[in-house]
């Protein structure tokens, strides 16, 4: 397998690659990871800029005491290594997978190269980088500014909406570990709303997964703890 397979098969990276250099195109390397391989580890320094193809990837950040912190979830068509690429800095965040996966990765020296030539791809990164930085901004507000309860709700809610579907009672794939590591609490904080809102019967815990019963309830839910 190589890029130019990728790009006949997905018209999400033939879009992606439509103006791309043949001998840039020829210089991305494909790397497969098992479930739970580290592809960058947050303090490195490395000389990649990557793709994801296939599979999931968590993004988080891991504090000296242990703690860690939920950026975000990765799927194909996501990048990444391009906050550190430029300057050649250590990873912000450790890369990790949660499924098997696969990605492509560029040399810098040719992602220099290829963004030099390539001034629509150029104004692509730009557009999504900026979306990326709003995204985390409006999400760093709301960690500060809103109470646990409202973050909770939020969250699976945007989970919900995520998935796309038009069942009135939806599972989302997601333990209460996971979801202390996405909000940067303990878990027992999240214990205590997750019972709360079992007791209201708008969800439905189960060892590794939320069932949501009741989507117009958890968003009134998440409307009322806004303010409070």
């Amino acid at each position: 397998m190589n890029l130019k397979k990728i790009i006949k098969n997905d018209e999400k990276f033939a879009e992606i690659f439509a103006n791309s250099p043949a001998e840039i195109i020829d210089k991305w390397e494909v790397k497969d990871y098992d479930k739970a391989e580290v592809i960058c580890y947050q303090g490195e320094i490395s000389d990649y800029f990557y793709y994801v193809i296939e599979g999931y990837l968590n993004i988080y950040l891991m504090a000296e005491n242990g703690s860690k912190y939920v950026q975000s979830i990765y799927k194909s068509g996501n990048y990444f290594g391009e906050l550190e690429i430029f300057n050649q800095q250590p990873y912000v965040c450790t890369v990790e997978t949660l499924t098997p996966a696969r990605i492509i990765r560029l040399q810098r020296k040719y992602f220099m190269e290829w963004i030099k030539k390539d001034h629509e791809y150029l104004l692509y990164l730009t557009k999504t980088l900026c979306d990326s930085f709003y995204k985390l901004s409006h999400k760093a507000g709301e960690d500060m500014l809103y109470s646990l309860r409202y973050r909770v709700c939020n969250y699976l809610g945007y989970k919900v909406e995520e998935r796309g579907s038009n069942s009135q009672i939806i599972e989302l794939q997601i333990d209460r570990k996971q979801l202390s590591d996405q909000l940067a609490v303990t878990k027992r904080s999240i214990n205590r709303v997750l019972k709360g809102l079992s007791e209201k019967g708008i969800i439905e815990l189960k060892n590794t997964s939320i069932i949501i019963k009741d989507i117009k309830a958890l968003n009134k839910e998440e409307e009322i703890s806004r303010y409070k």
